[in-house]
């Protein structure tokens, strides 16, 4: 499972996490597991695959 930090997130119900790499990964609400949008903060670690 890869690991990043929430870079940015709007009130729209989506974000992006800096992988580390060169470009940001989107990701939407719909597809979270175990974690409800809210309790999201940029600045946060999170794991992905």
């Amino acid at each position: 499972m890869a690991e990043g930090t929430i870079k940015r997130l709007t009130d729209k119900g989506f974000g992006f996490i800096d992988t580390g790499g060169d470009k940001d990964m989107f990701f939407h609400s719909s597809n979270l597991e175990g974690v409800s949008y809210e309790e999201l903060h940029e600045g946060q670690r999170v794991s992905y695959t």
